[in-house]
Formats: C-alpha cells, structure tokens, sequence
C-alpha cells in the first residue's frame, strides 16, 4: 500500500515536469505573440500530501525527489513513525517547508554541505557536523528548516546581556549560541527560518536608545531640596506608584537647593503642580516662646507639665496599640487574640473621646530657667497656646496665712495637774473650759476639744479671741507663774513651713585632738547646737477659709552635765509633740502638756562654823527642791488671701502700737514728719529726708 502511493506520488511529479516541457516545445514553435508584461509564474501544486506511519528514511528520500539533492545519512538515523495530512493542495515549497520541519520534531536536523549534498543528523550533534555559515543577511534565503550557522555583531546593545534576555527565549530546542564579549558578537546556530526571526528582532534592538524622559531642573525657594525629594519619593512609592514608578527619578541637590526630576514628559505636570503646593512661603510648623512666671519657681511648674505631657503620649501609644490589635483581629478572625488590659479597655473604649482631648503634639518640650525664672517652650502654635494657658493657671499667688504665737512657761504647783489655770481658764469635767466666768462651747465662743481626752491634745476658739488673749497677757503680768517667753510673729504661703526658733546656740564638743610635740595640747571640734523651743508650722489653706496645720513642737533644755574624757557635757533634755489640726481663719489654738520637772539642789550654813569640818553637819545642810513646768502654746492663724488684706492687718497693728503713726509715716513717705524721739519724748524738728537710693552709711 505505502509502495503504491510513493509510485502515485512519483508519477505526478513526471506528469508536471512533462507538462512543463511540452508547454516549452509548444512555445518554441509558436508564431511570435508581441510580448506581454511579465508575470511571476505560479509554485507548482502538488497537491494533498499525506504521510501514514513513514519512516524518517521515506522522508528522506521523498525531500531528496522534490529539492533535487542528494542527503548524506547517518545510519543510527531515528526510527520514528511520521504522519503528515495537509488537508488541501501545496505547492513544492510548502511540502519541503513541511518535510523538514516535520524531521526535525523527530530528531532529525539536516544541514547543507554547497552544491547538491545535505547531511541528515541527530538534533543533539548538529554542531560537530559543521553546519554551513551564512554571511550576510539570511533575510533573502527561501524559509526553511535547515541548520545553518550565523555570526551576529551588535552595535549599541551588549551581546552578553543581549544573549541572557533577548536570545535565549528564542532559540530552538537543540540549538545553541556562543557569545564573544571581546567582539561583542554572538554566534548563534540554529534553522533558517529561526535565524530569519532572530535577525529581525536584532535590527529593530540593536539601535540607539531614544530619550523619552525629559530633564528638568528645579530651584526651591522655601522647602530644603531633601525634605521635598522625600516627599516626591513618598509620592512615587505611594498613590502614585503605578504612574510614576519605573520612569521618575528625583535627585536633591543640597549646594544650590535643587531638584534635579528624569521623568516622561507627561508626567511633569503632576510633579510640578506637586512641587508648587509645597514650596510656598508658611508660617513654621513650630517655635517656641518664654514664659516669665512671677509665682511659682519654674523648677517646679516644669515636672508638672511634663507629667501631663507625658500621660497624654501614653495615651496615644495605647489608642495605637489597640488599634493594631482590632486590625489584627479583623483581618485574622481564627487567630486567638490576647487578653486585653484594664488600660487597653478603657482606652479602646474611649479611643474617639481621648484624641479629641489630647492637646499636646509629639514636638512639644519645656525646660527651666532658674537664672530668671522663666520656662523655655518648644512647640507647635497650639502647644504654645495651650501651655500659655496651662501656666497662667498655675502661676497665681497662693493665698497666705499669718500666724500668731504666744509662748508661755507656767510654774506648777504639787496640787497642780496642769497649768492652764494660772492663765484664767477652768477645765470642766466634761472638757470644756471657761475662761473669765464665760463658757465656752459650740453655741457662743466656740471652744472645740479637737483631739478629745484632756487639755495638752489641742483646744481651739473662735469668738472674742482678741480677748481671750489679752487676757492671756493679763495673766501673765499679773502672776508670777505665768512667764511670756517669746510672741512671734509669722508670714507663711500655703503649703509652706514656717518655722519658730527661741533658744541658744551653746557649742558641744563633737571630737578631740591631741598633739606631744611641745608638751600636752589638746584641740577639740566643736558644733553649736540650738537649745531652746522650736515651732514649726506647714499650712494648708482650704477654698472655705479653713486653714489645716500640721504643727510640730520642740523643746530642747540642758537638763544637767556630764563628763566625757575631762570635758562637762551637757545633758540636753528634749520634748516634742505634733498635731494636725483644721480651723477656721482668725481661730486661736492652745497646745499645752509638756511639762518638765526639774531638780534643784542647795545647801545652807552658819558663818565660820559651818565651813569646819564636823560641825558644818551641825550648823550647815543641803537641801533638794523639785519643781514642774508647763509650755502652753496659743497659735492663732489668720488667711491673707490678696496683698491688700496684708496691707490692711499692717495697717491695723500700726494703729494701735506706740509710735504706729510714725512708722507708717516713714513707710508711705521716707520721712518722719518732722517728729523724732528723744529719750521717750518726741519733739519737733526740722523733718529730715532720708534717699532710700543711697548706701545706708552715706544717709544723713
């Protein structure tokens, strides 16, 4: 059947070529026709060609009947099956193109040797069969399946890069290429009809490179030429990536203050318009001012704000933290989800009511100035204001409380519990005192047991306490048991201490050095130590006038002496007591209840005789007395809420003590009104003037 259809095959292809002669003859004989225009003659048809199950030997010869030639074979040539239907009429050219393409799927490349003789090979041994090398273009060769070899030069592109990302994809499945870098030239081998397309595609690569991006060099006037390349850099690997990515290149140049953009011309509208908005003359983001305080110490404002500043970043960091955390959990439902905190609640749950509240920007910062007292903030134009405000809250005068004492030292008797009988006042059983016949007790002048149990704890009076303590006063000029040992006067602001010292530095020796070098010498280091009472008050002034003080007493006596390496020592008794108390403004509080009891020793004799021994037992004694006193305490605190009711109390006192229209003089005037005191007399002279800005030795 095959043998058949080869002979029916053969027998058309002498049919056409006698054809072809006959017509030649015919044409010979013929009366000459005057001569028509030439037309290219048809490819000869063949017609259907169609292959079952023929071997590549059959192919061969079939190829070697249409093109002519002789192919050389090898004898390990593929056994293979080829099929082939063209389903229609082919010429002679498209039934070679198809034989050889249809070989070289199997296996089977074919290369021409020149003249009449091709060589039939194994795809994967082609190049040691030395295919022919074509010089020149191959663009004019008739298409075809054959091996050849072809020498490629590039011109403007790299033949190593060129081979990895041009020619690689493009060579056939045994082909192969060798590159030569020196020369800058591939060497490819490949089919023709391969080499065809690889040739076109090098033309149109292998040109100059046109410059499709413009130049463009920008001067800024206002904005740093790396702060707006980041901006535009931003902007290219943001909302404009998928615009400007790939195209756009921003260099700053710091020296002049340039942009120096390599973009595509459609692209510079965008990044000019970008450009323009930004570099514009604005006020700054920031600045900063100094705060003068006139109140408060700056040293101690500043921690304040600082801890508000402080909590008010936590808090932002908080928000942020659950609301990656919410995030997290949206986008990952099965994933578990930590605990949340107390903290991370609240603030989740008030995330929106926490940032409208939140005042400060991360730019803000304070220091403090004690030179001049000042604070030194850095901010936006809002933390300014809002730290102007903040201050001038907190830089107000505190209200101040004057404070009056009255300390007394009472002798008691042995019938004598306590000493506030001998001032005018009876305690009752019930605890309340009366002082000149008068009761008193919650209804009238108030007199409030503020720390319950007996009298020393603390007792407060309000009412007539200008009476009350002249009659302290009273009493103790009127009695000799009744000694007044100081009347201070005090000034404190709220939340102050104030303190009272009456007593005497006395020196104690705290260490002792002795030298032999010329004799014994001894040197002692001595401190100084206060004996005597110490008062020390810390108001806190209320809204409502009340004034809390926590006071605490100390009374420090030298209770005797002793010897410590041949130095007398004194023995330094000491009582103390504190108390809290809260009262109203203008109310007198009495402390009492450290008493001391103190050992007196003498001895008495008879002139002469009892100085003698033995007999000074007879005519002479000694004698031990022991005596108790009580330190009672009036404390009266007045609220000083303006200067002006300052002004007003001094006033007040100047017009009631001796010589108060004097001093008031001088203080309003510099002068004393031509009144000057002499002994206890005042005379009047010529008013003298005295320059408060010259140095005191140059006033006359």
């Amino acid at each position: 059947m095959n043998i058949l259809r080869r002979f029916t095959l053969l027998l058309l292809l002498s049919l056409s070529s006698l054809l072809h002669v006959s017509a030649q003859e015919e044409s010979a004989t013929s009366p000459i026709i005057p001569a028509e225009p030439e037309v290219e003659a048809p490819e000869e048809v063949i017609g259907t060609l169609i292959l079952i199950d023929e071997s590549a030997l059959q192919v061969l010869d079939l190829l070697e009947q249409m093109t002519g030639k002789i192919i050389l074979r090898r004898q390990d040539i593929s056994p293979a099956k080829i099929n082939f239907n063209s389903r229609g009429s082919i010429n002679k050219s498209e039934a070679v193109l198809a034989l050889e393409s249809l070989l070289t799927l199997n296996g089977i490349m074919l290369t021409d040797m020149g003249g009449r003789f091709m060589k039939a090979v194994p795809a994967t041994d082609v190049n040691r069969h030395v295919p022919e090398m074509l010089i020149g273009s191959s663009l004019d060769l008739p298409a075809s399946q054959q091996i050849y070899a072809k020498l490629f030069r590039f011109d403007y592109l790299n033949a190593e890069l060129a081979s990895g990302t041009i020619i690689s994809p493009l060579l056939s499945q045994n082909s192969s290429f060798i590159t030569f870098a020196k020369s800058n030239a591939l060497l490819i081998t490949d089919a023709l009809i391969n080499l065809q397309r690889i040739e076109r595609i090098i033309e149109q690569a292998d040109r100059p490179q046109a410059v499709r991006e413009e130049i463009k060099f920008i001067k800024l006037d206002f904005v740093q030429a790396a702060e707006m390349q980041e901006r535009l850099d931003n902007l290219i690997e943001g909302p404009l990536k998928s615009y400007l990515e790939g195209n756009t290149s921003v260099t700053a140049d710091e020296r002049t203050n340039q942009l120096i953009i390599i973009t595509h011309a459609g692209n510079l509208e965008t990044i000019m318009g970008v450009i323009a908005s930004v570099d514009v003359d604005a006020a700054p983001l920031t600045g900063s001012e100094v705060f003068q305080l006139r109140q408060a110490k700056a040293e101690e404002v500043v921690p304040i704000i600082e801890d508000i500043i402080t909590g008010q970043k936590e808090g932002r960091e908080e928000d942020a933290k659950v609301a990656r955390e919410n995030e997290t959990a949206r986008q990952n439902p099965a994933a578990p989800s930590p605990p949340p905190s107390p903290a991370a609640t609240a603030s989740a749950s008030a995330t929106t009511e926490s940032n409208s509240s939140l005042q400060f920007s991360n730019f803000v910062g304070l220091s403090a100035d004690e030179r001049t007292n000042s604070i030194v903030a850095y901010g936006t134009q809002q933390d300014l204001k809002t730290l102007k405000e903040l201050i001038e809250k907190i830089d107000i005068p505190l209200p101040q409380v004057r404070i009056e004492a009255i300390i007394t030292e009472v002798s008691l008797n042995d019938n004598q519990a306590s000493g506030i009988s001998s001032l005018g006042f009876t305690l009752t059983e019930g605890g309340e005192l009366s002082f000149g016949g008068a009761l008193f007790d919650t209804d009238g002048n108030v007199i409030t047991n503020t720390a319950g149990g007996i009298f020393g704890s603390g007792f407060s009076f309000t009412g007539n306490v200008d009476g009350l303590i002249n009659g302290v006063l009273s009493a103790a000029e009127s009695d000799s048991d009744v000694r007044i040992l100081s009347t201070p006067t005090i000034v404190v602001s709220h939340n102050e201490e104030g303190i009272v010292n009456v007593s005497e530095s006395r020196p104690i020796i705290t260490s002792s050095t002795s030298s032999l070098d010329s004799g014994t010498n001894t040197r002692s280091s001595v401190e100084f130590r206060d004996i005597g009472i110490q008062l020390t008050v810390t108001p806190l002034i209320g809204a409502d006038g009340s004034v809390q003080m926590k006071i605490e007493q100390t009374v420090d006596n030298v209770a005797g002496t002793t010897e410590i390496d041949g130095n007398d020592q004194p023995i330094i008794g000491r009582r103390e007591a504190t108390s809290t108390i809260t009262v109203n403004s203008g109310e007198v509080i009495v402390l009492g209840g450290l008493q001391e009891n103190r050992r007196n020793e003498s001895n008495a004799y008879f002139p002469l005789l009892g100085k003698l021994p033995v007999l000074d037992k007879i005519f002479g004694g000694d004698s031990t007395d022991y005596s108790r006193t009580e330190l009672i305490i009036f404390v009266r605190p007045t609220v000083l809420k303006s200067p002006n009711d300052a002004k007003n109390m001094t006033s007040e006192k100047l017009s009631v003590i001796e010589d108060g229209e004097i001093v008031k003089e001088y203080l309003e005037s510099g002068t004393t009104g031509g009144i000057y005191m002499e002994g206890s007399k005042f005379e009047a002279k010529k008013p003298v003037v005295i320059d408060k800005s010259r140095p005191r030795s140059l006033r006359r």
